[in-house]
């Protein structure tokens, strides 16, 4: 009996969670990717992109790494809180009781010194509306941005600045000024209103080729997968109701029975013809999505630093910092959201910038000598949650029946993170096999 076949277009995680999901069903899958590796963004410059930080709440991520034996480097620990570098360099973190969810946060927050008692008060009243799910809280919140509904309730310039902002560019890679209040909200009552547990913040001591990338294209090659690198896509051909082929850059056609674009938005568009992209508003709306950048130094300093760490960075060049063991040296990545200017910034002022502030979060380290270094710039590293975007992310499912739509920018409900990505390609698997199993 023949396999039914897949083609999937992107080797990023979104593309390797489809792969991985279907070869194991015993699908025919040939995964083609257009760089010489797989990872997509996730690996630039010989490093991670975005240093890996998992949530409790990351259920699709940790699934798949548990899929690929991986998922024992990845540890939660109670020692591992999020922690905010406040004004006069002193730390303050977000706790995690051992009480009880919601309580935990709720208890979390009333002892954080972050915020003024009184803000503190008002985010609390706030917390346990929304948890609640008060139906007085205000059905437009996906037109409004999260500053403004936070400073209509009451928190003050200086907790927007100094606590929400740094949480809003950590979950959802932008300025508090720019990210729609609906997805902070929906965000925050996942990771810390919802169960205990996906709370919980893990900072692995291996980057993603070691947690994904290899084991994914391992288990792919045993499976009898086909992975062509170096293969770029011209052109996706349509024929009726179903995609009919691709056609590649280098020449010729592959053709499947069905087919997964895991791509970009922005390469996505340019790949459809524009018979498809006028029938469509599902297509055309493509064009209303806007990225954010993001800018990421690694350090490699010869001084030890107890345990990994997380903190963000208020008022600062950089948002967020991360701090892990790496055999020996201390390795901290430092990393900047939203901000465009930063790109073209030359190394040596953006590795100035980057030791004074990790010599500010970590005594400690004030005399570290850096051993060695990577920045990695990404022009498109998030897609930007501005108000009105949830209504242009297309769900998997595309109107041609043999073709689905995968990654973190897709209909997903999350903000477009690692699991955004790995959830919409367990979506378009899940699409697909149940398409094969109505069809027998």
């Amino acid at each position: 009996m023949m396999r039914p076949s897949v083609l999937i277009i992107g080797g990023g995680p979104a593309g390797l969670t489809t792969a991985l999901r279907l070869s194991a069903r015993g699908y025919a899958v040939t995964l083609l990717e257009q760089g010489g590796e797989l990872g997509g963004r996730l690996i630039r410059s010989a490093a991670d992109a975005i240093p890996p930080v998992f949530l409790g709440c990351h259920r699709a991520s940790l699934s798949l790494l548990k899929t690929l034996g991986t998922a024992r480097h990845v540890r939660f620990s109670k020692g591992i809180n999020l922690e905010f570098l406040l004004r006069g360099d002193r730390t303050d973190r977000l706790h995690r009781p051992w009480v009880p969810a919601p309580f935990h946060a709720l208890l979390s927050l009333a002892t954080f010194r972050g915020l003024p008692f009184q803000d503190r008060w008002r985010a609390l009243m706030l917390l346990e509306r929304t948890w609640e799910g008060d139906p007085a809280l205000p059905p437009d919140l996906e037109s409004r941005t999260a500053d403004e509904w936070l400073a209509d309730r009451g928190q003050s310039e200086a907790a927007r600045a100094l606590v929400w902002s740094p949480l809003a560019r950590f979950l959802l890679g932008d300025d508090l000024t720019v990210v729609s209040a609906a997805m902070l909200i929906t965000t925050l009552a996942r990771c810390f209103l919802s169960a205990r547990r996906n709370s919980g913040i893990a900072i692995p001591a291996h980057g993603m080729r070691h947690l994904l990338l290899e084991p994914a294209r391992a288990q792919l090659l045993r499976s009898g997968a086909t992975i062509r690198l170096g293969t770029a896509v011209n052109q996706i051909r349509f024929d009726a109701q179903r995609v009919s082929g691709v056609d590649l850059q280098t020449g010729g056609t592959l053709a499947a029975e069905w087919y997964v674009a895991a791509l970009p938005h922005r390469s996505l568009y340019r790949l459809l013809p524009e018979g498809a992209l006028a029938r469509y508003s599902y297509f055309q709306q493509l064009t209303g999505l806007t990225d954010s950048p993001a800018l990421t130094v690694h350090l490699w300093l010869d001084r030890p630093l107890p345990g990994p760490r997380l903190l963000l960075l208020p008022g600062k060049t950089y948002h967020w910092m991360v701090s892990r063991p790496d055999g020996g040296p201390t390795l901290v990545s430092l990393v900047a959201t939203g901000k465009v200017d930063m790109l073209d910034k030359p190394d040596r002022e953006l590795l100035e910038v980057a030791l004074h502030e990790v010599r500010s979060a970590f005594p400690a380290l004030s005399s570290a000598r850096t051993q060695e270094y990577r920045i990695v710039r990404e022009p498109h590293a998030f897609l930007s949650v501005k108000p009105g975007t949830a209504a242009l992310r297309p769900l998997q499912q595309s109107p041609f029946l043999n073709l689905c739509l995968a990654g973190d920018w897709t209909d997903t409900g999350l903000p477009a993170t690692l699991e955004s990505a790995i959830l919409s390609g367990e979506r378009c698997a899940d699409a697909i096999h149940m398409k094969m199993e109505e069809g027998r």
